[in-house]
């Protein structure tokens, strides 16, 4: 798809969501006690598309995210595929990340307008999932957290058979729940 298609697909969707409201944010209708509801539900379903659906952690978690913004497009998940196993299977950011800061991103472009100011909460909050996310597991780097290299035959399959379900699933989990608490800040 070229670039300017990609682009006017991306702002159609998001007119689209606009036009229809956004998706409250947590606490605008939900009570305190339903917080870690929504945390939960993500980590579950981002948890589903990453095992089940046999999907890559940044696809898991732009498919749990787009749910709870009601973000309906064509694009998602396709659209982070390229990002899987740390970008082209380098090793480098991992992919919830990547992921989460894809959704903060179309979370805070429904609400806020201003380019400098949009770009600053996005840049931010995308900024306190890293941090938060490196403080629990010590590394947002694919290959680290893996301990795979992914660019190998041989590390793709341990990824699929081993790796993916005991390692992997886990970071799927705290990922979406860590972008949870930035949605509900937004």
């Amino acid at each position: 798809m070229r670039r300017r298609q990609f682009l006017e697909t991306c702002a159609v969707s998001l007119a689209a969501v606009g036009s229809q409201g956004a998706a409250p944010a947590l606490g605008e209708e939900d009570s305190a006690e339903e917080k870690p509801a929504l945390a939960d539900r993500m980590a579950t379903s981002a948890r589903e598309h990453f095992l089940a659906g046999k999907r890559s952690c940044c696809e898991s978690i732009l498919m749990a995210g787009c749910e709870t913004l009601d973000i309906k497009s064509t694009l998602v998940p396709d659209i982070a595929m390229g990002l899987a196993g740390g970008v082209g299977l380098q090793g480098d950011t991992c992919g919830v990340l990547t992921g989460a800061a894809m959704v903060v991103s179309l979370a805070i472009a429904q609400k806020e307008t201003e380019y400098a100011a949009k770009m600053k909460r996005t840049v931010q909050a995308a900024g306190r999932v890293h941090a938060e996310f490196k403080r629990q597991f010590g590394s947002t780097h694919c290959r680290t957290l893996c301990g795979l290299d992914l660019t190998t035959d041989e590390g793709r399959k341990t990824m699929a058979e081993r790796v993916k379900a005991e390692k992997c699933a886990k970071f799927v989990e705290v990922g979406a729940k860590l972008l949870a608490r930035e949605l509900d800040a937004t």
